[in-house]
C-alpha cells in the first residue's frame, strides 16, 4: 500500500531539514527523503557561518529573518542545539571597496542587520592578532558567528520528526510522478509516496530532480576546498570569524580550537556522485600563506585535516526559489554556497507559500527560476571588486 503525504521535501541538508519541520508545523503531513544520511550534500562540508553581509537587499533580508532563529533556538525550533558560536564577523575590504562597503552597510542597517562600519584601529581592537595591512574598511556584526551544520540539520529533523514528519535515509527517489501537468506522486527505491506537492531541496542533485519533471536548472556543480590549521599554542586564538575580501579567503575558529580556511573563488565542476572529497595537495599550502598574511603566527600552525564540499552554483550566485514546472512542484536550491545561513527563512518562507499561496516573512520573487529567462539575474548595486568575496560572480557564465 502506498504512503501518503501532504507534501515530499527532496534532501536532507539543512535546507531540506528546515522545509520539513516549517511543513509540519503549518500542520502539514510531510515526509523527508534523503539519499544518504542527514546533511551529506554541501550541508556537511559548510564552515556554517552566520552573517548579515551581502551586496544585495534580497539576500539580506533573508539572513536577518533567519537570525532570531539562529539566536533564539530553544524557543524557535526546541529540539537539538546549533551550538551557534555568537563571537562576531568582521567584512575586511580594501580601498577599491570601501565606498561600497559603507553604501552596504546602508542598506544592511535599513534591512535590519546589526553591523556597523570600523576603522582599521578598530579591528585590531577587535581582533588584536590581525594584520589589518592593506585593509581601508570592515563591517563589523558583534552578534553575528557561525554553528554546528550537521547538529543544526539534525534539530531540524528531530523537531520535524516530532511533530510527525517522516524522515526517510538512504532512500533514493526513482521519479516524480505527474498526472495532467500536477504532482500526484514521488516514486523511490522504497517505494511510492502519494503528495500532491514536492520541494526539491536536493541541493547539488536539484537538478536531476527538476529534470524528472522536464525542468530545466542552470546549476552547475562545483567542489569547493577547507583547510583546518592548528593554531601555536603560544599566541592569542582567533577568536571572531573573517571574510577577507583583500586576501580571498575566510576562516574562523573551530570546536577544538584550531583555524577552519576557505578561498572565495569559483571551484571545478563535477559529478556529485563521483569527486575528491580530500583538499588538493596545494590547497593548504595556498590558504596557509594567504592566513599568515592576515595572522602572522600561523605560519607557525600545523595542517590538521581537510576536506572538499559541493556548491550548487547559479549563473548569478543567487538562490532559487519557488513554484516552478508542473503545479505542486516547489524549488528551494541554487544557494551557491550560501544556503545554510539563509535556512531558517526559506523554511519558512516556502511553508508560507505552498500553505497560503504567497511568502510573507520575505518577499522571494526576486529569487524565482524565470528571472535568468527573463535578464533579471540578482546583482548587487555596489558588488565589490577584490578578493573574490561570497557573493563576486563575474566569471560566472553569462546569462
Amino acid at each position: 500500500m502506498a504512503k501518503t503525504a501532504d507534501a515530499v521535501v527532496i534532501g536532507g541538508g539543512v535546507i531540506g531539514a528546515s522545509l520539513a519541520f516549517y511543513l509540519s508545523k503549518a500542520g502539514l503531513k510531510v515526509t523527508l527523503v534523503e539519499k544518504k544520511h542527514l546533511g551529506y550534500g554541501g550541508t556537511g562540508a559548510s564552515t556554517a557561518i552566520i552573517r548579515m553581509h551581502y551586496d544585495n537587499a534580497p539576500e539580506t533580508r533573508l539572513a536577518v529573518a533567519s537570525y532570531p532563529v539562529w539566536a533564539n533556538w530553544a524557543d524557535n525550533v526546541g529540539a537539538g542545539d546549533p551550538d551557534f558560536e555568537k563571537r562576531g564577523v568582521l567584512w575586511l575590504v580594501g580601498e577599491a571597496d570601501a565606498e561600497k562597503m559603507q553604501k552596504n552597510v546602508t542598506m544592511h542597517r535599513a534591512v535590519g542587520a546589526k553591523t556597523q562600519i570600523v576603522t582599521p584601529d578598530v579591528i585590531e581592537r577587535i581582533e588584536p592578532a590581525l594584520d589589518t595591512t592593506n585593509v581601508a574598511l570592515a563591517a563589523w556584526e558583534p552578534q553575528s558567528g557561525w554553528a554546528d551544520p550537521l547538529a543544526a540539520t539534525s534539530g531540524f529533523a528531530e523537531a520535524a520528526h516530532d511533530k510527525g514528519a517522516e524522515v526517510e535515509l538512504d532512500t533514493t527517489v526513482v521519479d516524480v510522478i505527474l498526472t495532467a501537468g500536477r504532482v500526484v506522486g514521488v516514486r523511490t527505491d522504497r517505494g511510492f509516496v502519494d503528495t500532491p506537492v514536492v520541494v526539491n531541496a536536493a541541493g547539488p542533485w536539484a537538478g536531476r530532480i527538476a529534470q524528472m519533471v522536464h525542468l530545466d536548472l542552470p546549476i552547475n556543480v562545483e567542489r569547493r576546498q577547507i583547510a583546518v590549521f592548528d593554531q601555536p599554542p603560544d599566541v592569542a586564538r582567533q577568536s571572531v570569524a573573517v571574510v577577507d575580501q583583500v586576501t580571498g579567503i575566510y576562516f574562523r575558529p573551530d570546536s577544538a580550537g584550531a583555524i577552519q580556511v576557505g578561498m572565495n573563488k569559483r571551484g571545478d565542476e563535477v559529478n556529485p556522485d563521483e569527486y575528491n572529497r580530500a583538499p588538493d595537495p596545494d590547497f593548504a599550502d595556498t590558504v596557509k600563506r594567504l592566513l599568515s598574511a592576515r595572522l602572522s603566527a600561523m605560519d607557525r600552525g600545523e595542517f590538521r585535516a581537510g576536506w572538499s564540499g559541493l556548491v550548487d552554483m547559479t549563473p548569478d550566485g543567487k538562490a532559487i526559489l519557488g513554484a516552478a514546472g508542473p503545479h505542486g512542484f516547489y524549488l528551494a536550491c541554487g544557494f551557491s554556497g550560501t544556503g545554510f545561513n539563509f535556512a531558517p527563512a526559506v523554511g519558512l518562507c516556502l511553508t508560507e507559500l505552498i500553505v497560503g499561496g504567497q511568502a510573507k516573512t520575505v518577499d522571494i520573487e526576486p529569487f524565482r527560476l524565470s528571472r535568468f529567462a527573463e535578464g533579471q539575474p540578482i546583482r548587487g548595486e555596489w558588488e565589490y571588486e577584490g578578493g573574490g568575496g561570497f557573493e563576486q560572480r563575474r566569471e560566472a557564465r553569462e546569462l
